[in-house]
């Protein structure tokens, strides 16, 4: 490739000494995979691959290992809580509910641990800038860290944890889980960068002085870590076993035991479409209860809206109210209006009079014996024969007293 590159054209003659040149060049000084590069600039590069592939496993070794702890430091908080509400004095059934093995000591001294470790790697952030670089207020004192820390040994390290808060965040408390938290000056954390009295003058050495002393098992960590670490290695066995399953074929959950199991491709998409499905039925969900929303929104306006327009007629009414009396009670007409109160007066009491009487009458009339309509009848008939006797008895004296009005007699 480079003597294609560098010989002329067809047409021109090349000794074969520069030929032979061209091939002993491409042999000893440019890298094999035929990109151009300088063989030493080309190992360089290898070498520097396999530190960041190793420095990456021993990243995420340590990520693994703190996001036990931090789940574990989680879960025993929660276990507190649920003890907390529901009035349980015996942690140990909570413990066993959740999975908890160890002792609450254990957990508490796993907790303050984390927060030292992770409070030591906050007091580095301030050397950081936006873009990785050193700031220029913090070179004068970073001349006087020892270099010893960005030796060939622990380049790719100091690199790393420069660059990624979790990734001197994750080893250090991994190291400290691991070591119980210790209590070594600065000079000897290789690879962590920062300048120390900072916050205060607060620095990690003092941190680990004043906090890690009070914590349990502070003076013997022999029996925290004897604890601590077949705890964190079976939650770590337990999700590799799940992880392999999923790439095993399931032999016994299957239908029909002659068919091909489901691959791992295939149950990612299945739990893709299930999880899609659900997250659509969940939009529908959602959008159904903001239509919801909207009427009840709508219903509530209108509501405020009906409300102010009987308050707005209400007041109208009030209004015409007030101008009807106006216009009513004038001057003039007040007399008049007194005259006709007095005789309105009067007739009211004519009529409640009349009104007492004739409820009187009627309460007489309820009083009386249930033969009443009897002898009324029967005295009604006594007036009716009275008066045709009387009638017959004046007739006949009429007669009487006119005898010439009948000669024949």
């Amino acid at each position: 490739m480079v003597k294609a590159m560098l010989l002329p054209a067809p047409a021109t003659a090349l000794g074969q000494g520069v030929s032979a040149l061209l091939d002993q060049l491409e042999r000893h000084c440019l890298a094999p995979d035929a990109s151009l590069v300088s063989k030493p600039a080309y190992l360089d590069l290898l070498q520097a691959r396999e530190e960041m592939a190793r420095e990456r496993l021993r990243y995420l070794e340590a990520l693994a290992v703190y996001g036990e702890a931090v789940a574990l430091v989680e879960e025993y908080q929660h276990a507190l809580s649920i003890a907390n509400v529901g009035g349980i004095r015996d942690l140990n059934t909570v413990f066993d509910q959740l999975g908890l093995r160890s002792s609450p000591q254990v957990y508490d001294a796993l907790e303050q641990r984390l927060v030292v470790a992770e409070a030591t790697q906050r007091l580095r952030l301030p050397l950081l800038s936006k873009d990785g670089d050193l700031p220029e207020d913090d070179n004068q004192e970073w001349g006087n860290v020892s270099r010893s820390s960005f030796d060939s040994t622990t380049t790719s390290l100091s690199l790393s944890t420069i660059t990624s808060v979790h990734t001197t965040t994750a080893s250090t408390a991994s190291a400290t889980i691991a070591s119980g938290g210790g209590k070594e000056p600065e000079t000897v954390e290789p690879g962590v960068g920062g300048v120390v009295n900072r916050f205060l003058g607060i620095t990690p050495a003092w941190l680990r002085q004043t906090h890690l002393i009070r914590v349990p098992f502070a003076d013997d960590n022999t029996g925290y870590q004897m604890t601590l670490i077949p705890e964190i290695e079976a939650r770590l066995k337990a999700k590799c076993d799940r992880l392999v399953s999923a790439f095993e074929t399931d032999e016994t959950g299957v239908a029909d035991s002659a068919g091909p199991t489901l691959r791992l491709p295939e149950r990612v998409k299945i739990a893709v479409e299930d999880i899609e499905a659900e997250e659509a039925a969940l939009l529908e969900d959602l959008y159904a209860a903001d239509r919801k929303f909207s009427e009840y929104y709508n219903d509530g306006m209108r509501k405020q809206w009906l409300c102010k327009r009987c308050q707005t007629m209400n007041a109208k009414l009030r209004v015409l109210e007030h101008l009807l009396l106006r216009d009513t009670y004038t001057q003039e007409s007040i007399p008049a209006l007194h005259k006709i109160r007095q005789h309105l007066v009067e007739a009211n009491e004519e009529a409640t009079a009349a009104y007492n009487r004739a409820v009187t009458r009627l309460r007489e009339y309820q009083g009386v014996d249930q033969d009443f309509d009897e002898i009324a009848r029967r005295y009604h008939d006594l007036v009716t024969k009275l008066v045709g006797i009387q009638w017959t008895i004046r007739e006949v004296e009429k007669d009487l007293s006119n005898p010439h009005e009948h000669p024949d007699h």
